[in-house]
């Protein structure tokens, strides 16, 4: 018999009774549990939220899409994919974003931190992380969402952190691509005056009259064959002391033309590389499409305070009830060991 009142003592029947039985606590946690969340619900902020939705872009390098040497896929206008994405997530998560964003929105005084408090850095980045979130969309957009108790200010902290993406990237960027420049306009300095040195050196080999080398010999050496063959003692003279001019300073006239017609070459290439690393430092693309900008909410995110009240109630009923039903079954257990 007591076996059989312990197995149907969780059917749905006895739960009913026991409703029924303890209908009066019940009522009365579950009205004070009404009351005391309707005012909690009540004491709440409401808050509104912001969103800023945006694609980053494929190219981080202005110059090689526009004139780059080398053929690259992406083009300016491209959107970017997961990768890019996932890059633009981890700098609207850095420390450049934050400290950039409190200084230029003065949110140390909006969010009344007391920097006299010797852990206000903790609490400002806490509130801040708390009231701003970054998610990627499964079609590979960045969404920046923002909660404030005041929508405007929502609005405009979200819009504010779009535009930092391009400032802290392209300050990122810069220092490498004036680095770049430098390093480039050096180079091409240097092959300048290598250049300047071997034509100097070529202009002294033209003053002993080698200008042509090819046709001159050409021409030269037919002169000699007739002088020789007319028998005129002097031409043949002017025309071997001429002759013997380019034999001395022929091989060196060649391997310097042949050298600064290469060198140029070169220089050509390095003024391209300058001109690609001068459009990088000097000039910087948006990083981001933004798609959506934020706008101050008309309706506000939360608390969802009917949903706050029934939760809240439900939990007080429930807990209530196990309660109960946890100390009528340790009364009966009780019950039974003294019988």
């Amino acid at each position: 018999m007591n076996d059989k009142r312990s197995t149907d003592f969780l059917n749905n029947q006895n739960l009913l009774v026991l409703m029924f039985k303890w209908r009066k606590p019940l009522i009365i946690v579950s009205i004070i549990a009404f009351i005391v969340s309707v005012v909690v619900s009540l004491l709440m902020t409401d808050m509104y939220k912001s969103t800023v939705t945006l694609f980053p872009s494929t190219n981080n390098s202005i110059s090689k899409p526009l004139i780059g040497t080398i053929p690259v896929r992406d083009d300016i206008l491209k959107f970017g994919e997961k990768e890019e994405a996932e890059q633009t997530l981890q700098i609207l998560k850095s420390d450049q974003i934050r400290n950039r964003t409190v200084q230029n929105l003065n949110l140390i005084t909006y969010y009344n931190i007391d920097t006299l408090q010797p852990k206000w850095k903790a609490k400002l980045i806490e509130v801040f992380q708390g009231n701003i979130t970054f998610n990627i969309t499964k079609f590979s957009a960045v969404e920046i969402e923002v909660l404030d108790k005041s929508p405007e200010m929502a609005a405009k902290i979200a819009n504010e952190i779009a535009f930092l993406i391009d400032t802290v990237k392209n300050d990122m960027q810069r220092k490498t691509s004036q680095k770049a420049l430098t390093l480039v306009q050096e180079k091409y300095n240097e092959q300048v005056e290598h250049i300047s040195v071997m034509e100097d050196s070529l202009r002294i080999l033209m003053s002993y009259g080698i200008m042509d080398y090819e046709t001159q010999i050409e021409r030269y050496t037919e002169q000699l064959s007739i002088a020789i063959l007319q028998n005129k003692t002097s031409a043949i003279k002017a025309l071997e002391e001429k002759l013997s001019v380019f034999s001395k300073y022929g091989t060196t006239f060649l391997n310097l033309r042949d050298r600064i017609f290469l060198e140029k070459k070169q220089l050509t290439f390095l003024f391209s590389k300058l001109q690609e690393a001068r459009l990088d430092a000097n000039n910087q693309l948006s990083h981001v499409f933004i798609i959506d900008y934020a706008t101050p909410a008309d309706k506000k995110h939360s608390p969802k305070r009917m949903i706050i009240v029934l939760i809240s109630v439900m939990s007080a009923f429930l807990f209530t009830f196990v309660f109960l039903l946890i100390k009528d079954s340790v009364s009966n257990l009780t019950a039974i060991k003294q019988d």
